[in-house]
């Protein structure tokens, strides 16, 4: 075998001179000797840890298993590394350009993959001592995974050229099947799902009251996978809690998840739909309120038909027979261009041919530039069946794209769902669905509805006119909720009128001394969210923030003829621009950020705070209500704050909730400001200096 730092062992070697006569007689003529080459001392260290044991990370997944390591994120000090790197293996290029990385793997039990060998070299063990300074973190973002695969393996052969280089043995290496799967769902593994994880797994017994409730559901399917999934991924920490778990455990649990449980290329369905889990954990009071807001989640009517009849309102769409495409939801793919296309007596109904008879396509997305959430839309203006049909004409996403189809008739409303695959070639189209129009459609004739019916619908009016009345929204203010108020310190001193700057400076050395930098216990207080308010409020102190690292919401009062709601209050937090704001989201961060239309200076100072339920509201100083189309207004009518005994009224009720705009409060501060939710740890700025503070 030949090491890569050994040169060959030179012997003793003639030189050989072949003469023409000689060549032609074959004949060969000694004419000399080459001195035999010293062989160059190769190092014993090298030699026993060249070969490594290769003691990965386990994921049962039915009868197979995933195999992984860890990567810390973290750099070693480079030049140092390279060093001893080239003293170990004599400057071998490849195994310098392994051991940097080889060094910081973990593994089994967090343990290093790599040189742990009972054995001692100067070189060897500055590389460990290196190693051993790279901090030790819990936080997923922190590392990167790197599976033990056949793909491994070829990166990382134990020759390269003639040459042994360092390199692993593996007993056993990943599936290749299960390989693909997990490269494709890698986007839920970089750390922005971390919060969705932590409170699946930091709330198992909320999770066994969902699964209780499955069987009384009007749509018990709808949820019976997701939560059953929710429950497996739970139990796989034991017991103990998200921050508990070491990160190679967090991988372990995750890589468990997003390989069970309905997934489709790059997008897994039981990790998406778990947000309305989060949700229900964190917003039912009770069982029937549970049961009461998992069968409105449930019905088309509430989430996707009325998403898209809000869209056809924005565009203007007053056709009664409509199709529309809408992708890239909840954090899916939306680059790629989807297209929309039917045939029209034969006609091809598509971008390239917008109006056929009196069908047309309304409006296009992503064909010469990317929208956040693209949609695309045709109206059917004329009697007959048409095919409805799915091309991506430009994959630019490079990945599974999901989609949705939503027909709306008069007293019709059907949704279809599909996926276009990675490798679907463009021009492979997909028929999503058939549409009969009738001239009964196209006349907006009422649905007809029985007697029985007809007095149902009087009596659930009449009921909502007695218990709702005409409801009221109004943005909160300091006189509906106590603001816990930041104590201001005191301003620095003007010159007065007539005063010169000797005087004024004066003045300023006779004022009270900087009071003394924080104790310990105050600093380690200002650790956290609570820990900052309890001190902002107590000290005087200087608070502000960027208004570019915070999403906007405002609360709003709500007002009803007798008492139906749990709250009077709501808090709405934009979780996007352009798109009406929702309840505080814990399980994602939001894309929203305040801009100019909310009359904030680039460097807000903080108001104060004020708790509703289990959010705490940040009141900004100055900040107004925005009137932008960019920013739409929502009451704040979410079905969540009906109680049960009225919550067959959801529908309705949440219709209201950007049909009805608040108004303006008549006295004290309004409560606009930013929900503290949905991130793990918030920038503030404390007496001119810039802190983070984690959520708790």
């Amino acid at each position: 075998r030949t090491h890569c730092s050994k040169r060959p062992l030179a012997v003793a070697i003639c030189s050989l001179h072949l003469t023409s006569k000689a060549m032609a007689s074959q004949d060969w003529e000694l004419v000399g000797t080459v001195p035999v080459v010293p062989r160059t001392p190769y190092p014993e260290a090298l030699d026993r840890v060249e070969s490594n044991a290769m003691r990965p990370c386990r994921v049962p997944i039915g009868d197979k298993q995933v195999l992984f390591c860890l990567e810390p994120k973290a750099c070693l000090d480079r030049e140092a590394l390279s060093r001893a790197a080239a003293a170990l293996t004599g400057n071998c290029r490849e195994c310098m350009r392994r051991i940097p990385r080889f060094a910081k793997w973990v593994g089994c039990g967090g343990r290093h993959v790599a040189f742990c060998q009972d054995v001692s070299d100067p070189s060897l063990d500055e590389i460990r001592r290196l190693r051993e300074g790279i901090p030790q973190s819990r936080e997923v973002k922190h590392y990167d995974l790197v599976v033990v695969d056949a793909g491994f393996m070829t990166k990382y052969p134990v020759q390269v050229g003639p040459f042994d280089h360092v390199h692993f043995t593996c007993e056993e290496l990943t599936p290749d099947d299960l390989a693909a799967r997990l490269a494709e769902l890698s986007g839920y593994l970089n750390g922005s799902f971390d919060t969705r994880f932590q409170r699946l797994v930091d709330d198992p017994s909320s999770l066994q009251v969902i699964q209780s409730e499955v069987p009384h559901l009007a749509r018990p399917e709808h949820w019976r996978s997701v939560v059953d999934w929710a429950m497996s991924v739970a139990s796989k920490a034991q017991g103990r809690r998200w921050a508990q778990l070491a990160a190679h455990q967090k991988y372990q649990l995750m890589v468990f998840a997003v390989l069970t449980g309905r997934s489709n290329g790059s997008t897994h369905f039981d990790m998406q739909q778990a947000g309305n889990l989060v949700d229900f954990m964190d917003e039912a009071h009770s069982t029937s309120a549970l049961r009461a807001m998992m069968d409105d989640r449930s019905n088309p009517e509430t989430y996707q038909v009325s998403r898209v009849a809000a869209l056809l309102r924005d565009k203007r769409v007053t056709s009664l027979c409509t199709v529309t495409l809408t992708w890239g939801a909840d954090g899916q793919p939306h680059k790629s261009d989807l297209d929309l296309h039917t045939k029209v007596q034969g006609q091809e109904l598509y971008y390239g041919n917008k109006r056929v008879g009196s069908c047309q396509l309304d409006f296009d997305a992503n064909a010469s530039s990317v929208e956040a959430h693209p949609a695309e839309n045709i109206s059917l203006n004329q009697v007959g069946s048409f095919v409805l049909r799915v091309n991506n004409f430009n994959n630019r996403d490079g990945r599974d794209v999901p989609f949705e189809v939503t027909v709306r008739k008069p007293g019709f409303e059907e949704v279809h769902t599909g996926v276009w695959p990675k490798a679907r070639k463009n021009g492979d189209f997909m028929t999503v669905c058939a549409v009969q129009v009738t001239s009964e459609d196209l006349e907006g004739k009422p649905v007809e509805l029985s007697e029985a019916e007809q007095k149902k619908l009087a009596a659930k009016e009449a009921e909502w006119e007695r218990a709702f009345g005409e409801p009221r929204s109004t943005v909160a203010s300091s006189d509906d909720l106590q603001v816990t108020l930041v104590t201001r310190a005191a301003p620095f001193p003007q010159q007065a009128d007539g005063k010169s700057a000797q005087a004024a400076f004066s003045q300023l050395l006779a004022t009270k001394p900087t009071p003394a930098k924080p104790t310990l216990a105050e600093r380690c207080g200002l650790e956290t969210l609570s820990g900052l308010i309890g001190l902002a409020s107590s000290k005087a102190c200087s608070l502000q923030v960027d208004r570019r690292n915070f999403a906007p919401a405002y609360v709003t009062r709500l007002d009803t003829k007798t008492d139906v709601l749990n709250s009077r209050f709501a808090v709405n937090a934009y979780h996007r621009k352009n798109e009406p704001p929702q309840l505080p989201r814990s399980d994602e961060p939001s894309t929203a950020r305040f801009d100019e239309a909310w009359g904030l200076p680039s460097r807000a100072t903080v108001h104060g705070f004020v708790k509703i339920g289990r959010v705490w509201f940040m009141v900004l100083e100055g900040a107004k209500m925005p009137n932008s189309s960019a920013w739409p207004l929502g009451a704040g009518m979410y079905p969540t704050n009906l109680l049960p005994e009225v919550h067959h009224h959801r529908s309705k009720w949440s219709s209201f909730h950007c049909m009805v705009a608040p108004s303006l409060p008549e006295a004290g501060c309004a409560l606009i400001g930013s929900a503290l939710v949905g991130f793990t740890s918030f920038q503030f700025i404390l007496n001119g200096r810039e802190i983070t503070v984690r959520c708790d």
